[in-house]
């Protein structure tokens, strides 16, 4: 398999999560043959990424999302074999809490999934691939494949599983999950769960109420309000705890070192960062507890029956591990409210027609309140902290990935540092 039509296949791909530094080496690491194509995990310089690509054309592309391909792994996974000979779990299989294999052909977690099953991609995705399945008239399962690799227990699918045992109405229940060994190493490549059918997209709802200069706070609201249900189950799934803000404060100034060794823009701002943090009361205390980790508008779909929150891996491009711990309710709530700031001037910015609203930053800050009140909290030092941690971040991932938007969180950044 020719390495460099590897590289160039995922230098092109929205899931490779480092396009500013060239892919030196490509090393496959694992492979077989899987609907119709070649499955493989890929070791680059960023990590292990999962590629199933068309192995009789010289360019390899990816064809994971193609309706062909789509279809064969439906049924792969209905009869009990996903792709890449991993091994196919089902929730709530062991007594210990654990997961067993799938016991018969097309059952998972007591469903039994049709034959036959279609499959299609869902558009919009960036980090992973997800493909949706029915039975040609209703849509009843959805996959998601994990593109970057990592070692251990998915955060994604550790907490669905959590908030499928306690209940939680916000979510789109687990079924089942499948993983794989590498070098000794176990990894999850992809999660099966229930399809939302009829289901809004938040960031695309956020923009057409933004796109006609409609209020959102409602909306917003609403999501507030599920936001706080979810975070009130994983707590209750979930240990949680109290940390000292002493401690917020420097992991919040070492992610500003971290991001400013990678991103020299965000040097500008280091000092002004600085300040900010270190003007919070160290002497108090703040919640800790299991989170969705990188929470925004395109992670939530809009229902009948109100707001569900998907997607709950964390920041891709953070160590699994970390992504695993403990962290404030606060961080949620900061990507929410920058994820208002990003719809409100996304008219502007882009190459759209539509008028967008008349004042984007009241606009935002109409949303900002009505989904504070929502989730029963008020705006505080501590979560202006984590909303400039956030705009930082996407500092950092708009510079490597779309240089264009980077003066939306420029401006947030400049905002919230005081910087004249």
């Amino acid at each position: 398999m020719n390495p460099a039509a590897l590289a160039a296949t995922l230098s092109t791909s929205r899931y490779y999560g480092a396009k500013s530094h060239p892919i030196d080496t490509v090393e496959v690491v694992a492979t077989t043959e899987a609907a119709g194509g070649r499955w493989l995990v890929a070791r680059t310089p960023d990590g292990l990424y999962q590629m199933l690509v068309d192995d009789t054309d010289e360019a390899l592309p990816d064809v994971l999302g193609t309706p062909e391909v789509a279809t064969a792994l439906g049924a792969a996974i209905a009869e009990g074999r996903p792709a890449g000979g991993g091994t196919l779990h089902a929730v709530g299989g062991d007594t210990d809490g654990g997961a067993d294999g799938v016991r018969e052909p097309g059952e998972l977690a007591g469903v039994v999934m049709p034959t036959g099953l279609r499959g299609r991609r869902i558009s919009g995705e960036q980090s992973n691939t997800s493909l949706v399945f029915g039975d040609g008239s209703t849509d009843v399962l959805m996959v998601k494949y994990f593109r970057k690799l990592q070692p251990g227990v998915n955060p994604d699918v550790e907490l669905l599983a959590g908030l499928s045992e306690v209940g939680c109405p916000n979510i789109a229940p687990l079924r089942g999950w499948v993983t794989i060994d590498v070098d000794g190493w176990e990894f999850t490549t992809a999660m099966v769960q229930d399809f939302a059918r009829g289901a809004a997209d938040g960031w695309e709802l956020a923009l057409e109420h933004a796109a006609e200069g409609r209020s959102f706070a409602e909306e917003a609201r609403e999501l507030g309000r599920a936001v706080r249900r979810v975070h009130s189950d994983l707590a209750s799934a979930f240990e949680s705890a109290a940390t000292g803000v002493d401690e917020v404060r420097d992991h919040l100034t070492e992610r500003l070192t971290e991001l400013a060794g990678d991103v020299p823009v965000i040097c500008d701002y280091r000092d002004a960062a600085h300040s900010v943090y270190d003007g919070l009361d160290t002497t108090a205390t703040t919640p800790v507890q299991r989170v969705h980790g990188d929470l925004h508008l395109g992670q939530v779909l809009r229902t009948d029956a109100g707001w569900l929150l998907i997607d709950f891996e964390g920041e891709p491009a953070r160590p699994l591990e970390e992504r695993r711990q403990p962290d404030s309710p606060l961080k949620d709530l900061a990507g929410v409210i920058r994820s208002f700031d990003y719809a409100a001037h996304f008219h502007a910015q882009s190459d759209s027609n539509a008028p967008g609203p008349e004042d984007p930053a009241a606009w935002a800050r109409d949303c900002v309140d009505a989904f504070l009140e929502g989730y029963g909290t008020e705006n505080t030092p501590l979560l202006e902290a984590y909303r400039l941690d956030k705009a930082l971040y996407e500092v950092a991932y708009e510079a490597n990935n779309r240089p264009g938007w980077l003066d939306i969180p420029l401006a947030a950044v400049t905002r919230l540092t005081g910087i004249s």
